[in-house]
């Protein structure tokens, strides 16, 4: 790993998150790490999902070190954790993954179990390594409010919330917020919310442009000015193994490059 440039602050921890499927949560974490990677940032995901999409689109094997689950496993049973030995290194994207496998689906008891449950990934990203290593280090949540992702939720200072062009995933904003609301025991949501990014945006439908509408109406400035557009060259970038950032003539790639952009704004500037 390269040294990152910010070694008198601390990581910046934000969780994607959104209680509906299907929002693009995954999507959003992979080209929101690669626009900050182009941006000079070193940048961590972190795969939190036991359906491990994000591990499978940067192309992680299993390869006998440590994943997820075995991080959690090592720091709920107080075993020494070799955190060098858990990153792995994309390089097409210049960025660096914790992968995870389908046993993380089996961490909720082992969480559960612990004396204090609710701060467990807390305990292991407050660690001064990901301090002197990174500038960012961005979540990719399950979709379920379990234990799991509340734990989640209360390590990160940041919450991007994804939402889909879609009147469902409009209307569980309100649940999402509550939920963090409720996790973090703080009403002033607006410290820790970087914004509320819409998603699969439709331009050839009215549906779409009046989804963002009340969103605006209702959030505010909350809502990320930059949609992301739903497009072909999305779903095909899973395919290909590669974000959309990587490539210079994608419409959403550039989309995701102006998100990255506010969230420096908001995240480095604060």
């Amino acid at each position: 790993m390269t040294e990152t440039k910010n070694t008198n602050k601390k990581a910046i921890k934000i969780a994607v998150s959104n209680q509906k499927g299907g929002v693009g949560k995954t999507t959003t974490v992979l080209n929101i790490g690669a626009a900050l990677a182009l941006q000079k940032r070193k940048v961590l995901l972190v795969d939190c999902d036991p359906q491990h999409h994000l591990s499978n689109w940067l192309d992680f094997s299993p390869d006998g070190k440590p994943t997820t689950s075995d991080i959690i496993f090592s720091t709920v049973t107080n075993q020494p954790i070799d955190f060098d030995n858990c990153i792995r290194h994309n390089k097409e994207e210049n960025i660096d993954f914790i992968p995870s496998i389908n046993v993380l689906a089996g961490m909720l008891g082992i969480i559960a179990a612990d004396n204090n449950s609710s701060n467990v990934i807390s305990r292991i990203f407050d660690n001064e390594y990901f301090n002197k290593n990174y500038d960012y280090i961005i979540f990719d949540c399950q979709t379920a409010l379990d234990l799991l992702v509340t734990n989640v939720l209360k390590a990160c200072d940041k919450l991007l919330i994804p939402v889909q062009a879609d009147i469902l995933s409009y209307e569980g904003v309100e649940q999402m917020t509550d939920t963090f609301i409720r996790v973090k025991n703080d009403t002033n949501i607006c410290k820790y919310l970087i914004g509320m990014l819409v998603t699969m945006y439709q331009t050839n439908t009215k549906h779409s442009a009046t989804i963002f509408n009340e969103l605006k109406e209702s959030y505010g400035d909350l809502v990320f000015n930059t949609y992301i557009s739903y497009r072909t060259e999305a779903k095909n970038s899973v395919g290909f193994r590669r974000s959309s950032v990587s490539d210079h003539k994608s419409v959403v790639g550039a989309q995701y490059i102006e998100v990255a952009h506010k969230i420096m704004e908001v995240c480095e500037n604060a």
